[in-house]
């Protein structure tokens, strides 16, 4: 067959044919999708929240092992990103649908799950690297500056950690940022067409 043949094949098909589609395969599909992104999530959440548990703890352990209030600043810092975890975690549980919720319900759902997360990881700088920078630079420049006048090998260091930190935050901030290009973005687009084309 030449391409003339394929091309003739190819026009002659019925252009106003209609796909029919399960509804109750679609759904168990949309389920499964959506349990997945929930696994995916709690996972990352239990990552995050045990860092930010054990950056707690052992501040708090330098904080006291030192006597040094900049410690107790950036183990403020942690408790404080992991609770703001906790809190959006049992916030966001209160949106997730009955098992029995019908498709297009279950899509909205999965809509606004997927909404919340590129919100936290576009505003990822504001409650999650902020704290920490802020902590965390505080404490360089406290333990730095009696050094000042001592000797020049003490400011190079405050002066490499700040740099190394600043990389390092930049470098999560772009992960996140792709994160959501690759993977939510692209989602939320999925279940945009999906719920435009049962309305």
């Amino acid at each position: 067959m030449n391409f003339e043949d394929l091309q003739k094949a190819w026009q002659s098909q019925d252009a106003g044919a209609q796909v029919t589609i399960n509804a109750d395969i679609l759904l168990k599909e949309v389920r499964r999708n959506q349990q997945q992104f929930r696994a995916t999530i709690f996972w990352r959440d239990v990552r995050e929240v045990g860092v930010a548990f054990l950056l707690t703890l052992f501040f708090l352990h330098q904080g006291m092992r030192h006597h040094d209030w900049a410690d107790y600043l950036v183990a403020f810092a942690g408790f404080g990103v992991g609770t703001f975890m906790v809190l959006d975690r049992l916030l966001q549980r209160r949106k997730q649908p009955v098992s029995n919720d019908s498709l297009k319900a279950c899509i909205e759902s999965s809509l606004l799950q997927v909404n919340h997360q590129i919100w936290l990881l576009k505003n990822i700088f504001w409650w999650y690297l902020l704290p920490f920078a802020a902590a965390l630079g505080i404490s360089i420049c406290y333990s730095t500056w009696p050094a000042r006048n001592s000797g020049f090998p003490a400011v190079i260091v405050g002066v490499i950690s700040a740099l190394f930190l600043a990389l390092l935050y930049w470098g999560i901030y772009w992960l996140n940022q792709c994160a959501v290009r690759r993977a939510l973005d692209p989602r939320r687009q999925e279940l945009e067409t999906l719920l435009a084309g049962l309305e």
